[in-house]
């Protein structure tokens, strides 16, 4: 997402226009212009620099040094009233975003998650420089945890642990929740913030991979984690698609391994409606093996013609009965229990199965890869390959 997508996506939030410009006071960035405009903010969008008049009253202002949003009054100069708010990095300001205010309604606490949000992605975005050495700072630490420079992520891990907001080993948990991708960047973000910003919690928002949010948290219950999770979005009104997660490995010197984990778990579970869209990794051993393989139905076929006989020629009946019954380790009382049929039913359905079925069913290395290729067979079903 580039700055003018952010841009358009705040003003769209904001119920009004938004503005972002250089140190210099020359616009990066503009929204599109609504019924509320000043002559100000004409020439400066038709002319592409800031009037002399008003740009000399906001350097007077020191904006750009502002640690916090400033109200700008132009009506001296004819103007309407701003917020101006200064992006900045730990290096130093980045840039300024503008709204006009004056006879507009006030923002309103979900305007300023929406802002807040904004501006991290913004400076994100606008961002090139290393971030200073401060171990102390809370949002420094979090944001280098999953830094591509591995020295910085371990770094960061370190401080983390040190500070006792994340425990070294399995006490650590990542979580990661695919939402559905029509969300827009600034609301996605705006859930990540607003989660790590009630520090009661313990939830550490770490950023997001493509539309998929990544926290961290300091939890013995990974459900009511989820739970908490899916409250927030589900009061912001979107709606997750899946959610992985995954426990910090007490071997490991920083948390992408459990990371990338965490999202492999979401984009596993996503297509398996068994798990209700949430899994730990841990969970998912076979499924996993199952995902990492790109078959179609031809290769499976030369897998488990067995399997690909009950899929592609076989019925329904005989398909459920032979995967029942492999499910529950070939035992038979189990395997009607769970068809609900008489033991001599279940003798008659496999006896009746085609002969490459029954071969399989007699031999010890056929019946496993049989089994698992009835579940690969499911796996490629949902999403598409078979």
């Amino acid at each position: 997402m580039n700055i003018q997508d952010i841009v358009d996506e705040l003003a769209t939030a904001l119920g009004r226009s938004v503005v972002i410009s250089d140190l210099n006071h020359r616009p990066v960035a503009a929204s599109a212009q609504g019924e509320v405009i000043d002559e100000i903010r004409l020439q400066t969008l038709l002319q592409r620099r800031t009037p002399p008049e008003a740009r000399a009253l906001v350097e007077g202002l020191r904006v750009a040094e502002a640690r916090q949003p400033v109200r700008v009054d132009l009506e001296p100069l004819g103007g309407l009233e701003r917020l101006a708010i200064p992006v900045r990095d730990e290096a130093g300001p980045l840039c300024i975003l503008w709204l006009i205010t004056g006879s507009l309604p006030p923002l309103t606490a979900a305007h300023y998650a929406a802002l807040d949000a904004a501006l991290l992605l913004v400076r994100e975005e606008l961002s090139c420089r290393l971030p200073a050495d401060d171990s102390s700072a809370r949002s420094a630490v979090i944001g280098r945890l999953l830094s591509d420079d591995p020295a910085t992520a371990h770094r960061a891990f370190k401080d983390a642990v040190t500070n006792l907001w994340l425990e070294r080993g399995p006490g650590t948990l990542v979580v990661a929740v695919m939402l559905d991708s029509g969300s827009g960047a600034v609301e996605r973000v705006a859930f990540g913030r607003q989660l790590d910003a009630r520090r009661t919690q313990g939830i550490f928002y770490l950023g997001e991979r493509g539309v998929t949010q990544l926290f961290a948290v300091r939890a013995a219950d990974s459900a009511a984690v989820v739970e908490q999770i899916t409250t927030e979005a589900a009061a912001r009104s979107l709606t997750v698609r899946a959610i992985g997660t995954a426990r910090h490995a007490r071997q490991a010197d920083d948390l992408r391994g459990t990371v990338d984990q965490a999202v492999t778990a979401a984009e596993t579970v996503l297509p398996l409606p068994q798990f209700g869209g949430v899994a730990d990794i841990s969970e998912l051993g076979t499924w996993l093996m199952l995902s990492s393989i790109r078959a179609d139905g031809a290769q499976v076929a030369l897998f488990s013609p067995a399997a690909y006989t009950l899929c592609a020629d076989g019925d329904a009946l005989q398909r459920q009965t032979v995967e029942t019954y492999l499910d529950v380790g070939s035992q038979v009382k189990h395997a009607c229990e769970r068809l609900h049929i008489h033991r001599t039913t279940l003798y008659y359905r496999l006896e009746n199965m085609p002969p490459v079925v029954k071969e399989a069913l007699n031999d010890g290395v056929a019946r496993s890869t049989l089994h698992l290729g009835l579940k690969l067979i499911r796996f490629l079903e949902t999403t598409g390959r078979f």
